[in-house]
């Protein structure tokens, strides 16, 4: 089930969107084949099982076997991990929704596990440490582990990359708000200290931003109050 783009920002895409591995319903798949196999040997070789209530009790476990089988399917497809600019998310539940997210920002270290069988059939874990948990999550059984690994630290060394850009632009306008301010070109527009006045209005601005980026902030909404802030600094200076 794709993710739907109705709960994205404006300015966010989707990277990846990938559900568990199949191999995960191996074992309903395994069970219904088998008792399949079984009930059918079992019709050829004894007549009780062809009639009356043991041939009518037989199709209804089947019928309850095939019906297990299609809920655990129905989780499946509604279970994914979806990489996009901003999150690292997990949806699970067909009824009722579960979502774990983690802000791409935020995580530390990736890590990736398969073992023997894994490297065989292509799955394998995840481990993601983020910033804001104390341990690493886990994601188990999806594919090409490997591949997700790299997309995910390539979308975390982006960030980090327009993370220190956007940082030092909001302090570039800031420092030209002051100058603005200045009543004469011999006072230093920045001080070798930051004052209190300073280091506020950055620190909302770069608050700001962050809430942006999660969506919680519009791009208009962000720069109104951007203007707000820098107004009310070049009034108090």
């Amino acid at each position: 089930m794709k993710y739907p783009e109705s709960l994205l920002s404006s300015d966010e895409t989707v990277l990846f969107d990938v559900h568990h591995h199949p191999v995960v319903l191996w074992w309903p798949v395994l069970l219904a084949c088998l008792y399949l196999a079984l009930w059918i040997a079992l019709m050829a070789s004894v007549r009780f099982f062809r009639e009356g209530p043991a041939l009518l009790a037989g199709a209804a476990v089947l019928i309850v076997l095939a019906a297990f089988l299609a809920s655990r399917a129905l989780l499946w497809s509604h279970a994914s991990l979806v990489l996009t600019d901003h999150r690292l998310i997990y949806r699970s539940g067909v009824f009722t929704r579960n979502s774990r997210e983690i802000h791409v920002s935020t995580i530390t270290d990736v890590s990736s596990s398969q073992l023997i069988i894994g490297r065989i059939f292509g799955y394998g874990d995840l481990l993601v440490q983020s910033a804001r948990e104390y341990r690493k999550l886990p994601y188990f059984d999806f594919p090409h582990p490997e591949e997700l690994k790299l997309r995910i630290v390539e979308q975390v060394r982006a960030c980090d990359v327009a993370g220190g850009s956007d940082a030092s632009s909001v302090a570039e306008e800031v420092a030209m708000a002051v100058a603005r301010a200045q009543p004469t070109q011999t006072i230093a527009a920045v001080p070798p200290e930051r004052p209190p006045l300073y280091s506020e209005i950055v620190d909302q601005i770069e608050r700001l931003d962050e809430l942006r980026e999660k969506g919680a902030l519009s791009e208009d909404e962000f720069r109104k109050a951007k203007k707000s802030l820098l107004d009310r600094m070049s009034k108090e200076q």
